[in-house]
């Protein structure tokens, strides 16, 4: 029986019933998946930027440590001298 009165019609055949209902699952099934594909697009977008940072860390880290840009800096800025000042002698006893 339909118990809502909109009217649809119940089908007397057990396996007719069923195989409604499958479809209507499937129906749903296959509007859940086309709802969830404007997030796949961020999802990738995400993971390259993700790669690009992992890679550009890479690089700097590469760059800092193997290829001597270390030294390059500390050329460039020289540690500074500590001036030579008359300090207080006191003797030990």
């Amino acid at each position: 029986m339909n118990s809502k009165g909109d009217g649809k019609h119940e089908p007397a055949d057990p396996e007719n019933a069923l195989r409604i209902i499958e479809l209507e699952l499937m129906r749903q099934r296959a509007a859940r998946q086309q709802a969830g594909t404007p997030y796949r697009g961020l999802r990738a977008a995400s993971l390259i930027f993700l790669f690009a940072v992992i890679v550009g860390v890479a690089l700097a880290f590469y760059y800092v440590f193997y290829s001597g840009g270390l030294e390059q800096f500390r050329a460039r800025n020289p540690a500074p001298q500590s001036s030579p000042s008359v300090t207080p002698f006191s003797p030990s006893p």
